[in-house]
């Protein structure tokens, strides 16, 4: 297993990005297509990992700090909605660069409605949320450690989730506020050369 300081050193020009998608959803979906078709075009040198996650957290979370250990590389990390709140603990655990896309604050909060038998947006396939993976939610709930390595993308027209709590929440971080939109971030792919300079450990403006 790597040492952590393999990923909190001073990043290259990113080879590996991964994305990580939200709450039942998986590499189908349409913005991890987007980037893989964005990044074909324009950034083949990059090599873009979407893994497909599991409901169960505990699960989800050891299936990325595992993507991330199989790098050659530190990856720059994009993470949607309940992916953003994975994107911003790896972050703080591995200090890597992330870019948050209309992420959820608070999961453990979110989540409680939905607890029972649920069945994949893209797949159908069935899963089951329950209430130790609202705990364990709760328990990974942590505030930027690196708000220099993040940016935050919001959409205030998001009909899922309240923008202002994520910019209440990262407010120390870099956060892009754009009028109207959606959850689905409907800016995405004219967002993405200003993601892909910022994870290559470049400023962008507010």
């Amino acid at each position: 297993m790597r040492s952590c300081a393999f990923f909190v050193c001073g990043m290259a020009e990113m080879k590996e990005l991964i994305y990580i998608h939200g709450f039942n959803s998986s590499p189908q979906s349409a913005k991890a297509q987007q980037l893989l078709a964005w990044a074909a075009q324009y950034q083949p040198d990059i090599r873009i990992h979407v893994p497909a996650l599991p409901v169960d957290p505990e699960k989800a979370l050891a299936l990325l700090v595992a993507s991330v250990q199989a790098c050659g590389s530190p990856p720059g990390l994009i993470g949607s909605s309940l992916g953003g709140f994975y994107a911003n603990v790896l972050a703080a655990r591995l200090g890597l660069r992330a870019v948050l896309i209309n992420p959820a604050v608070h999961p453990h909060q979110l989540l409680a409605q939905h607890l029972g038998e649920i069945s994949n947006y893209h797949t159908g396939e069935a899963a089951e949320l329950r209430h130790e993976d609202i705990a364990v939610l709760a328990h990974m709930d942590v505030s930027p450690r690196h708000p220099e390595r993040l940016w935050v993308l919001l959409e205030t027209g998001d009909e899922t989730l309240d923008y202002r709590q994520a910019a209440d929440f990262y407010s120390a971080c870099h956060v892009d506020i754009t009028k109207g939109g959606s959850h689905a971030y409907e800016g995405f792919v004219a967002k993405l050369p200003s993601i892909v300079e910022f994870l290559n450990n470049q400023v962008v403006g507010r």
